[in-house]
């Protein structure tokens, strides 16, 4: 397996357990959180430096540039964890994974050019890397599924597989992994985008002859140690939805579920690619419930040209828009235009994060205004209202993992007192809690 590149060696020492396990360092340091890391990004791309810089001559003139958030002392700790780290890379290795950052060239173009700065700054694969460019069709659904609609799955898998369309999904067992293998099967390809241990998922008897075939590829953005969270599983499903050209659901829960949770991000804020649903009713109701707020009824492509015309239609093509994962590293006003889109992926000798024009505020507020009408007539919400759903949702994307007050003020670039009051009413809301000593805020459901 190719070793990480400087830049991937340097957000490892900073934000991977490693071969250590709870989420910290050997030193007992705890890792940076996502959260945190996004804030050291935005720093260093002020400084105009990559995370490389901070392991060669330059670290200590860095570190006296970053906020107090990242005090020498912790940052040292984690950034000398070099014998841990080729521990880890080498015991990686021997399970055929490795790991790519957003500056090397293997990082996948969909996610620079859709998730953007919210883009997993770590990628841990197994399998064959160029299946992330490729036409793709994401196929998920619940994991109690008729018998009947698994079939359907499959001999979906199998059409995709005939024409040359590499089947998107979670490797989970039900829908996702009948889709999977129904490509495979046929000789096709697949992506499996895991929430579970990459290492005990990529071992498993059912992968075995595709990842040696190169027909495969497994892919997580958590260490391949990883445990499954039910945040994970959710967070994974926007990763499946920006590798996809369309997407089906199969099947779904109305209002709980991964799967709906995945389908509605999708549809109402995301809008990466088309969604489809069955119209099924032993799918579940949800499918009917996604139809309602934008799914497309499922055309049944019968012949390869026919699938391969619903990848490429733009009949089905939603519109693009902000959302709240794009604006993580930058203020509500500046990044209210979205960013344009990237032609190809990004050098290796580039910065993570280049550097964005400084809008104006006379040419961002006709669009702010613009924007809000369109918000208002597509969701029967008020400009004021819109903006309180849109910033509920930025702020419960922020706090995966528990959040002082203090980094989401800096990590928003908003007031303390701001950043609070919105964590107080997701806490009034019933979506998120308070930890004290000290205070942080979490989604709930997280610890």
């Amino acid at each position: 397996m190719p070793a990480p590149s400087t830049n991937t060696q340097a957000v490892l020492l900073l934000t991977s357990p490693l071969l250590q396990g709870g989420g910290r360092a050997a030193s007992k340091e705890p890792v940076l959180s996502p959260a945190e890391y996004a804030q050291l990004a935005a720093q260093l791309q002020k400084e105009q430096v990559q995370p490389a810089d901070l392991i060669n001559g330059s670290r200590d003139a860095l570190l006296t540039t970053l906020s107090a958030s990242f005090t020498a002392e912790r940052m040292n700790r984690l950034l000398s964890r070099g014998f841990q780290l080729s521990q880890a890379v080498e015991h990686w290795a021997t399970r055929s994974i490795s790991v790519i950052g957003r500056a090397d060239a293997a990082y996948p173009r969909r996610f620079k050019q859709r998730l953007k700065r919210a883009a997993p700054p770590l990628l841990y694969a197994c399998g064959n890397l160029d299946l992330l460019n490729a036409p793709a069709l994401a196929v998920v659904g619940s994991r109690n599924t008729p018998e009947a609609l698994l079939r359907q799955a499959q001999t979906t898998g199998e059409l995709a597989a005939a024409a040359g369309v590499v089947i998107a999904s979670g490797a989970a067992k039900g829908v996702d992994e009948t889709a999977m293998l129904g490509s495979l099967s046929a000789g096709g390809c697949a992506i499996g985008v895991v929430a579970d241990s990459l290492e005990k998922v990529s071992a498993k008897p059912i992968w075995r002859q595709a990842l040696l075939d190169d027909r495969l590829l497994l892919l997580s953005s958590d260490a391949p140690s990883a445990r499954f969270q039910v945040w994970r599983a959710m967070g994974r499903n926007k990763l499946i939805y920006a590798l996809s050209d369309a997407a089906l659901v199969v099947s779904s829960a109305k209002g709980e579920g991964g799967t709906w949770a995945g389908a509605t991000e999708q549809l109402q804020s995301l809008r990466f690619c088309p969604v489809h649903v069955l119209s099924d009713p032993r799918g579940g109701p949800g499918l009917a419930a996604l139809a309602e707020i934008g799914a497309y009824p499922w055309p049944d492509p019968t012949s390869t040209e026919a699938l391969r015309s619903l990848l490429h239609s733009t009949e089905y093509r939603p519109q693009a828009v902000t959302t709240p994962e794009q604006i993580q590293q930058g203020s509500l006003l500046e990044m209210v235009p979205p960013e344009p889109q990237q032609a190809g992926p990004t050098l290796s000798h580039e910065p993570e994060l280049g550097p964005s024009p400084e809008p104006t505020s006379q040419s961002l507020l006709p669009q702010a205004m613009a924007k809000a009408s369109a918000v208002e007539a597509e969701l029967g919400q008020t400009p004021a209202a819109a903006l309180a759903t849109f910033v509920s949702r930025l702020v419960l994307n922020c706090i995966h993992e528990p959040v002082s007050v203090e980094e989401l003020a800096e990590l928003l670039d908003v007031s303390k007192t701001e950043a609070k009051r919105w964590c107080q009413r997701l806490v009034d809301q019933g979506l998120a809690h308070k930890i004290t000593k000290p205070v942080r805020y979490v989604r709930k459901g997280q610890s």
